[in-house]
């Protein structure tokens, strides 16, 4: 183009930079931001993040950052964009500390982290265990007006599920609720599924309860996970009792049978034959499958007339 005396303008240039990026040549793209320089075309905030995202890709997330610091001196600006770039570099990269301070500076600056965002970087944060910074992270983001929504909340809560410690999640619980914001039948399912891998069964029961009266209604998650864990538990009574609340609020055609279904994989197979006559008066196809468990199990365990008496 130069040659033919045909000057390339900075969006020309800004794709050369990107091109270079995306196959790797940092170099030859720190060439190409210099020698924009030369030919009089200052780089623009694009230009920057095109080899912001490159450095990133490559692994280069702390040389990413120190370019934004000088950026002043550059005489360019970051904008979302950059800092969402850095940001989702850093993170990748396990460099928490320095993401959750990128996203300190990028909020001072007026531009506010998305909720995905967000989620990224507090479930990162459980990953590795760091529940006082997660937590620490969204209560700041919380105070300084970005857009955390429910979902934020039960990854945080998840996380504190995973290490076993039920209090903080049910206080969150409670936090959600005191920040406006509603919790969803995902997040009440996660802290009923830690409660009854705890054998804590009655809690579990009391916040299915309190979960049915908020108005929500259960997801098949929900009724796969009541129903392992009760089982788990041998509370199949209490279990029964629970699940006729549950199908009154939203039917599930599978219930009993996955009730049965799980009492065979946990070697139940009394409660499971006492289930299955319950069931069989309104039989199907889905009943079928269930009695053919139900005698494959009785078989296994060597029980031969038990499972004539299922086929029966």
């Amino acid at each position: 183009m130069l040659s033919k005396g045909c000057s390339p303008d900075v969006v020309t240039y800004t794709a050369v930079v990107d091109g270079f990026c995306r196959i790797g040549k940092l170099d030859q793209a720190k060439k190409m931001l210099q020698h924009m320089y030369k030919q009089g075309c200052k780089p623009n905030t694009v230009s920057y993040t095109a080899f912001l995202t490159g450095l990133c890709r490559n692994g280069n997330s702390l040389q990413a950052r120190e370019m934004m610091n000088v950026s002043e001196e550059e005489l360019w600006t970051p904008n979302a964009i950059s800092y969402s770039v850095v940001m989702h570099g850093l993170r990748k990269e396990g460099k928490l500390s320095e993401a959750c301070h990128l996203v300190r500076e990028m909020v001072s600056k007026g531009f506010f982290p998305t909720p995905v965002e967000i989620n990224l970087i507090i479930e990162s944060l459980c990953q590795e265990g760091k529940m006082g910074e997660a937590k620490k992270f969204l209560e700041e983001c919380l105070n300084k007006g970005c857009a955390v929504n429910v979902v934020n909340f039960t990854t945080l809560i998840h996380g504190y599920c995973r290490k076993d410690d039920l209090e903080a999640a049910l206080s969150l619980l409670d936090d959600i609720y005191l920040s406006n914001k509603h919790p969803d039948a995902v997040t009440y399912t996660t802290i009923i599924d830690a409660l009854g891998k705890n054998g804590r069964i009655e809690e579990a029961t009391d916040l299915t309860m309190k979960m049915l009266k908020k108005g929500l209604v259960p997801t098949p998650v929900t009724y796969r996970t009541v129903i392992h864990r009760y089982c788990q538990k041998d509370r199949v009574e209490d279990l029964l009792k629970l699940l006729e609340k549950m199908l009154s609020r939203k039917k599930c055609q599978t219930a009993y049978n996955q009730i049965i279904e799980k009492l065979c994989s946990f070697g139940n197979l009394e409660e499971a034959d006492k289930l299955l006559v319950r069931i069989l008066r309104t039989a199907s196809r889905t009943n079928a499958n269930t009695c053919n468990m139900l005698m494959e199990s009785y078989l296994s365990k060597e029980m031969p007339l038990s499972a004539y008496k299922v086929a029966c």
